[in-house]
């Protein structure tokens, strides 16, 4: 797992999504899952969001928050 390719996120970051809407949430897993194609591998980020539900994105669609 290739670090530039986090984006910076790591475990308990604070992120939000890329495009900005949403509430705030913690990374609780980082982890790489095969893709469709091959060999490949795709990273998927776990994150517990502060309205209390739990979901996987791409480093991509994530970023981290600004600390208030």
């Amino acid at each position: 797992m290739e670090a530039n390719s986090l984006n910076g996120i790591s475990i308990s970051a604070i992120v939000i999504r890329a495009d900005g809407e949403g509430c705030r949430g913690k990374v609780t897993s980082i982890s790489e899952d095969p893709v469709a194609k091959g060999d490949e591998k795709g990273i998927t980020v776990g994150v517990h969001w502060d309205n209390g539900t739990f979901s996987y994105f791409t480093p991509e669609a994530l970023k981290l928050a600004v600390k208030k």
